[in-house]
């Protein structure tokens, strides 16, 4: 299947990259798309409820929509979601970043989904530490949530392991079903 469009080059510029010891973060191109599928629709990551799924997985044109809605978010804040790409690799090995729906949402989201063959490796926290600072740096943002099932203890670890605390039990605002909030403010000092 061709892709439609490339990302808009102003999006990709270095200031919207972030380099780290192991990790590239950097804007999602539309070619992302089938890389991307692989790691939101992993069965664990659906089951956990790790991506906010407004369809039930699909195929390669649904991957294309949502990467597109990804970087939709990049235009509209100035902030979104990256690709996260392993350096030893050069492989686009999951996302991190911020999600900020227009209604129903309890704030500016950070999100994380590392492809399951790459748990355990501290990825995630790598790049979310990383993108926390990024946003810090960059926009207006004070405070960042994270949605969380209340049984997903690999990301509560990530959550508290880049300083997100338990705020509070809550409703997913697509599905309804329980969700935990951890919570991070920018520090005043």
């Amino acid at each position: 299947m061709p892709f439609p469009q490339s990302v808009d080059r102003s999006l990709a510029s270095p200031s919207n990259s972030i380099e780290t010891t192991r990790l590239v973060l950097r804007v999602p191109q539309l070619e992302d798309a089938q890389e991307l599928m692989h790691v939101f629709w992993d069965p664990e990551v659906v089951e956990q409820k790790q991506v906010t799924l407004y369809e039930p997985p699909g195929g390669l044109e649904l991957a294309l929509k949502n990467t597109n809605d990804m970087l939709g978010q990049w235009e509209l804040r100035g902030y979104g979601q990256w690709c996260v790409v392993e350096k030893a690799t050069a492989r686009v090995i999951g996302c991190v970043g911020f999600y900020h729906p227009q209604r129903h949402w309890p704030g500016v989201d950070l999100g994380w989904a590392i492809q399951r063959s790459r748990w355990g490796h501290g990825f995630a926290t790598e790049a979310s530490t990383a993108a926390l600072r990024w946003i810090w740096q960059n926009t207006q943002v004070d405070r960042i949530v994270s949605l969380i099932g209340p049984d997903d203890q690999r990301s509560i670890r990530v959550a508290t392991k880049i300083g997100e605390r338990f705020d509070r039990a809550d409703l997913d605002p697509v599905h309804g079903g329980p969700v935990h909030v951890y919570a991070i403010a920018r520090s005043t000092t």
